[in-house]
């Protein structure tokens, strides 16, 4: 059955190389259309993902193929279009477009935060709630943890710690504990595993109570770019 097979794959091939040039080239120029016109419609629904129309996406491709795609790699299409605007009218209109898209993706997370957070009280009432997911890590998360220095007011304070091998880390969160500071805590050798950083909250002292009602959040921190001999890091949410 093998060379059978082998032999109807060979003559195959000899039929196709026999074929005449123009037969060949139709063919592939057939491959060639089919390749195009999925572009054409993958770049089409991309457009209307973000209330473009497709001569606006094509500009948005050529000025990500310039400069800007090199100073702002992954830059969305709107703000793109902003930054490179040809006149006060069109930098306006995308900057009103992003307004409208930022607003509906942000009460779209705080949506599905709180179905998370009513989720997580119903199925696990007694256990302390960590931050499992995030929707910008990376950089972003940096940024948005240190993005100011904590002052002297009672303002929500950014922790970032380690479980193992930071003393300093559980002597700077038990004094601030004992502060009744409201805080959002970053573990980054947690490794996703939520037990992890439970167990490491009850040996600080931190009350399930206070993760419940938000005072005190725990969360996921390896994707934070900091080096463990800086640790711990404390900022201001602002």
């Amino acid at each position: 059955m093998t060379m059978n097979l082998d032999k109807r794959l060979g003559i195959a091939l000899l039929l196709f190389a026999a074929m005449p040039v123009w037969a060949q080239e139709g063919h592939q120029s057939e491959s060639t259309r089919i390749d195009q016109t999925r572009l054409e419609q993958s770049n089409q629904q991309a457009a209307e993902a973000w209330g473009l129309n497709q001569q606006e996406y094509r500009r948005y491709e050529s000025i990500m193929e310039g400069p800007r795609g090199t100073w702002s790699p992954n830059l969305d299409p709107l703000t793109a279009l902003g930054l490179e605007a040809r006149s006060q009218a069109e930098r306006q209109k995308y900057a009103e477009k992003l307004v409208e898209t930022e607003r509906a993706r942000v009460e779209a997370e705080l949506a599905f935060q709180r179905a998370y957070d009513d989720a997580w009280q119903r199925l696990y009432p007694n256990d302390m709630p960590v931050n499992s997911f995030t929707t910008k890590g990376g950089e972003d998360a940096t940024q948005s943890v240190f993005g100011s220095h904590p002052s002297a007011s009672s303002e929500r304070l950014n922790i970032v710690v380690a479980t193992e091998g930071c003393s300093q880390c559980e002597a700077t969160v038990k004094r601030l504990l004992s502060t009744g500071a409201a805080m959002d805590i970053w573990v980054v050798d947690s490794n996703g595993d939520d037990d992890r950083i439970r167990s490491w909250a009850a040996e600080m002292g931190i009350s399930p109570a206070r993760v419940r009602a938000g005072t005190i959040t725990l969360n996921h921190g390896g994707s934070l770019n900091v080096d463990s001999s800086d640790l711990p890091r404390v900022a201001s949410r602002g």
